[in-house]
């Protein structure tokens, strides 16, 4: 329980605080009352007002640009009136302009509480919270003090939180911080619920806490190291950097969206990206390129700014910035994550600027994302995949959309990209998925660190295998080219659905021996020490895998 008095606009006295418990109560706030006829005793006190927050803008150069300061409306966020025993009387939600009513009682005290939460459980549904994760994961809230409600009938009562920065340090509690971040998702919210107005939104947790920093360790420490979403609790959760002088993100829109962007993909719709360190620049596995792609566009296109921004350092004023829509690449295509983002931003946005000429909107890459087809394909979710299914909606211009892709080096066709001639420079980078067969010719694969290692191109290779019946079968990786230290290892998966993992240490093969059901494959196969990136030991090795029963 962290409970800290903070100074709010005009007279009040607020609190912001993680709940949980009880608090200090500070001295009554002043209200302003609308009289009615003192011959007129009312039945019941409208208290209304605003609930607003600080919004801190970026500079030209990303970093937090303080001097301009917005005062925001917290939009959606759960409002409450609590009465001197901290019985919560009356809730509701505030409006897309911040402002709430409650109906109460006359004459009772009463103070009004926010919480950084907003909260739907009609046509569609949502609950998204705030929480510390240095405290329990507690949520954070906003409050007034205690005051009547009087006899007249109507009351104002507005809350502010300010953001804290003295100009040097945060000399405040960052009051603000818990409600940029949840304004920032009401945005998304907003979006996805003007195209599907029964969406029904898992509920996740963004934790936020000033202690959150750039190191690796304990969460419940506060180290996080970067801002990332997490598939490892639960239903998963975001976790928001918050070091001041080194590196906030709760006023860096774009990189909350992003994170978001992953929790959508795992949530409600796929997500088969393996992570790891990525750039811009880089040469990376499909999947992590598409995953890492949408997130990026996704940001853009909620925010609506190409421009993706992301403040760091002393006292949050400098960063770094890259445009989705005029980011050079220097190998652009399928596997590079800033191709990917361009490319699903210009199909979203109505600019026509050189072989751009689509603009479909969020629509078809929400109805692709959330289809059933793309959800359970035998194939990974990549931008092939998404591009196959938005060749088949209504409204998409599929010769605009071609002339799109194959501008940023895309020229695969289907689900699996076939006949794809882009290989980033890896030669075995192609075809993007390879076949094999029961007792048929062995499939010649490579693992290769010439991108770099764990998640980038060349590093892993994808083979299709079809089952017709159920059959006991025999999956064997034997090296053909490499040094002593080639240690092939492999995957099996139906959809994106892990069937078994085979990474024995043995050098130079790998076997698998089991029954498989009938069905579509994908073997995902890799040399450990690619993945591993263990020093010396990495390097190029060619394996022959074949199938037999």
């Amino acid at each position: 329980m962290h409970n800290i008095k903070l100074a709010a606009c005009g007279a009040f006295t607020v609190l912001l605080s993680a709940c949980g418990g009880g608090s200090s109560s500070p001295a009554p706030q002043s209200v302003a009352a609308t009289p009615s006829p003192a011959s007129q005793p009312v039945s019941s006190v409208k208290v209304s007002g605003q609930i607003t927050y600080d919004r801190v803008p970026h500079t030209s150069t990303s970093g937090l640009d303080y001097a301009n300061t917005a005062k925001s409306p917290a939009r959606g966020v759960v409002i409450e009136a609590l009465n001197s025993a901290d019985e919560i009387v009356a809730a509701t939600t505030a409006d897309s302009n911040g402002q709430y009513t409650l109906t109460l009682d006359p004459n009772i005290d009463i103070r009004i509480r926010t919480k950084a939460q907003i909260l739907s459980q009609s046509t569609a549904s949502w609950d998204f919270k705030v929480t510390d994760n240095t405290q329990e994961n507690q949520l954070y809230v906003l409050q007034g003090s205690l005051a009547s409600t009087g006899g007249i009938a109507q009351q104002t009562r507005n809350l502010h939180a300010p953001h804290g920065w003295s100009g040097q340090s945060y000399t405040e509690v960052r009051a603000a911080a818990p409600f940029a971040i949840i304004d920032t998702i009401y945005s998304a919210v907003e979006a996805f619920t003007s195209i599907d107005p029964a969406i029904d939104f898992p509920p996740l947790e963004l934790r936020w806490s000033p202690n959150n920093r750039t190191v690796i360790g304990q969460k419940s420490l506060g180290q996080i190291g970067t801002s990332a979403y997490s598939t490892a609790e639960g239903g998963g959760a975001i976790y928001i950097l918050g070091e001041e002088n080194r590196d906030t993100d709760e006023y860096d829109p774009h990189v909350i969206l992003h994170e978001w962007g992953h929790y959508f993909e795992d949530q409600l719709s796929r997500k088969d990206s393996i992570g790891g360190l990525h750039s811009l620049q880089d040469r990376l596995d499909a999947r992590v390129a598409f995953s890492e792609g949408w997130s990026n566009a996704l940001s853009a296109i909620i925010t609506g700014n190409p421009v993706y921004r992301d403040s760091s350092g002393n006292a949050q004023n400098s960063g770094f910035s890259f445009n989705l829509e005029t980011k050079t690449v220097n190998m652009p295509g399928w596997f590079n994550e800033a191709t990917i983002s361009t490319v699903l931003y210009d199909i979203y946005d109505d600019a026509a600027d050189g072989s751009d000429t689509i603009s479909a909107g969020l629509k078809p890459l929400y109805a692709v994302m959330r289809s059933e087809s793309f959800k359970t394909d035998s194939v990974f979710s990549t931008i092939f995949s998404l591009a196959d299914g938005l060749r088949k909606e209504a409204g998409v211009d599929l010769a605009a959309l071609n002339r799109l892709l194959e501008s940023h080096k895309i020229s695969g066709e289907g689900p699996n990209g076939q006949g794809e001639n882009n290989s980033g420079a890896i030669r075995s980078a192609l075809p993007v998925y390879k076949e094999v067969s029961l007792n048929g010719t062995p499939a010649q694969l490579c693992s290769v660190d010439d991108a770099g290692t764990f998640n980038k191109l060349g590093n892993r290779e994808f083979i299709f295998l079809n089952l017709p019946t159920a059959t006991d079968v025999t999956i064997k990786a034997e090296k053909i080219s490499g040094d002593e230290n080639r240690d092939p290892d492999f995957k099996i998966w139906q959809g994106n659905k892990l069937i078994s993992e085979s990474t024995s240490s043995k050098k130079g093969e790998e076997t698998f021996s089991d029954r498989l059901a009938a069905g579509e494959y994908i073997i995902e196969a890799f040399d450990f020490f690619n993945i591993n990136g263990t020093g010396s030991k990495r390097g190029d090795g060619c394996f022959n895998l074949s199938v037999t029963g």
